[in-house]
């Protein structure tokens, strides 16, 4: 099945503008194997998690090089793929927490899921997915597993 749009856009709910913004000023157009990717995370889980929880922000998805350095983002972050995004809930009874609870239990082909005390929730995808949790608290560095910081799904 393709995950090519008629309308053009990487997803149902999600646009380009959204995918590949970015506050630096810096250039930040995505490659076409980083779109392709764009395409694939909205098709297989950003799409499924908005008709679930309603409006998602997105925080950071694609970053070029020169973008994923300005803000500090990891030498080989899956973001300058095209194959992940921060996002963060904007209905009031949809928490980071509980959306990331809500991800880690369902059937999505993540690689990464993190959850960051800031407020966003981190989602990567990989061709092999570890379906990897991780949380990570104000001070930097990850913790593995969101089962201790989570509460159950509502």
């Amino acid at each position: 099945m393709s995950m090519r749009r008629e309308d053009g856009r990487p997803g149902e709910f999600f646009s380009w503008s959204e995918m590949q913004g970015t506050r630096t000023g810096i250039d930040n157009v995505a490659p076409e194997e980083a779109r392709e990717n764009l395409r694939r995370l909205c098709y297989e889980i950003l799409d499924p998690v908005r008709r679930i929880v309603g409006p998602i922000r997105v925080n950071s998805g694609y970053r070029s090089l020169a973008v994923n350095t300005k803000v500090g983002g990891s030498r080989t972050s899956a973001h300058m793929k095209g194959c992940a995004a921060d996002i963060v809930p904007m209905a009031s009874d949809w928490t980071p927490d509980r959306l990331a609870q809500l991800i880690a239990a369902g059937d999505y082909p993540f690689d990464q899921l993190i959850l960051y005390e800031s407020g966003f929730v981190h989602v990567g995808q990989s061709r092999t997915p570890r379906r990897q949790l991780l949380y990570s608290p104000r001070s930097g560095g990850y913790q593995r597993g969101l089962s201790g910081f989570l509460p159950p799904i509502v």
